[in-house]
């Protein structure tokens, strides 16, 4: 959809993220997270978890607009970065609301609880590009855990960054409460996540730089984030780095 038409219809980027951020919304997102972490003594899913991937996709997304064809251009509908960004924040919100239901196959809830709940966030896009819309974003969710193949980079990009979220006590891998092992270290290792602009160092539009304090942190990262990045779709546009920062005696930094 372009410019002109978001502004005759009242909508665009900005008023879905209003949209997003409604008391309907963030009662799902807020209630997603009984389970996981009062019941299932699992991770964060909550609104922290949620603003995180958030941030940490559109990041990739402005960093790769220029490299990567949008999913959204696949439909004909004259849609662009715009919507793409559309896709990545409904996707990032909405990926985890399965937890509603249980965290066992949450990836299949959350496409169907997302169904409903998108009506109401895209409502106001002319008839095709909502459903468009709705369709890039329920492939989005479905794809952000490994196994299901994403078919664009908006998917991409979420699933990738999904697994960002990872510094210092908030571990997307489980581990046993009161027990050192390399759970335990590696979930309290890495400090610090950003993604950069990689193309000055690595040719690549996207650079993910990881501060640890200790070396297992590389077991989080390999565990984790290089299985999201393999099958992600946009592998070649991506760079890992690991900085050591702590005492122990491996290597400074680690290309991954």
């Amino acid at each position: 959809m372009s410019g002109d038409d978001a502004d005759a219809t009242g909508k665009g980027f900005d008023e879905v993220m209003d949209a997003l951020r409604s008391d309907e919304v963030v009662a799902h997102v807020e209630a997603q997270n009984i389970n996981s972490t009062v019941r299932l003594n699992y991770n964060d899913h909550g609104t922290q978890h949620i603003g995180i991937v958030r941030n940490h996709a559109l990041s990739m997304l402005e960093l790769m607009r220029d490299d990567v064809p949008l999913g959204v251009e696949d439909h004909d509908l004259d849609m662009g970065y715009e919507e793409a960004k559309v896709v990545v924040a409904c996707g990032a919100t909405l990926h985890d609301v399965g937890h509603l239901v249980h965290r066992d196959e949450h990836t299949k809830f959350s496409v169907v609880l997302a169904d409903d709940i998108l009506d109401d966030v895209l409502s106001g896009y002319p008839t095709r590009e909502r459903i468009a819309l709705k369709s890039d974003v329920l492939h989005t969710i479905y794809c952000h855990h490994s196994g299901n193949e994403p078919l664009t980079p908006e998917a991409g990009v979420v699933r990738v960054a999904d697994a960002l979220d990872m510094t210092r006590g908030r571990s997307r891998l489980p581990y046993d409460e009161g027990q050192r092992s390399i759970h335990t270290v590696s979930s309290q290792a890495i400090e610090d996540v950003e993604v950069k602009d990689g193309s000055d160092e690595f040719d690549v539009p996207v650079l993910v730089e990881i501060h640890m304090t200790n070396s297992a942190g590389v077991y989080q990262i390999d565990s984790l984030l290089k299985s999201k990045l393999s099958g992600s779709g946009i592998e070649d546009y991506v760079r890992i780095v690991a900085i050591n920062e702590g005492q122990d005696d491996i290597v400074g930094r680690i290309e991954l």
